[in-house]
């Protein structure tokens, strides 16, 4: 689902939203309440026996299991706000290049 998020909402809100920040805080704020639903839901599955998010079996196993999923939504959470940043670097880039055209003119 965080995937799904970062790479509908990420890339336009960078062209769509002016200020950089505000950005970023709107993308932070999905994107903690996409994790939240996501991660609940993993784990009521986890709960009810399902073992393809979170290994059942020793405790090192589950931590290593849990340690992946950090690292694998901390990615995305990255490559979020690179979209947004790319997205802003071309929404300027853009806008500058208009107002050249317009001066050689």
């Amino acid at each position: 689902m965080i995937a799904i998020l970062t790479i509908l909402v990420a890339l336009p809100l960078g062209l769509l939203v002016r200020n950089r920040l505000a950005a970023y805080l709107i993308f932070a704020i999905a994107f903690a309440q996409i994790y939240t639903f996501q991660s609940i839901n993993l784990v009521m599955e986890w709960v009810n026996g399902s073992t393809e998010a979170f290994p059942r079996d020793g405790k090192t196993e589950l931590l290593g299991g849990t340690l992946g999923y950090l690292e694998f939504t901390s990615a995305i959470y990255a490559v979020g706000f690179g979209l947004i940043t790319l997205g802003h670097w071309l929404r300027n880039r853009r806008r500058t290049a208009k107002n050249h055209e317009v001066a050689l003119g």
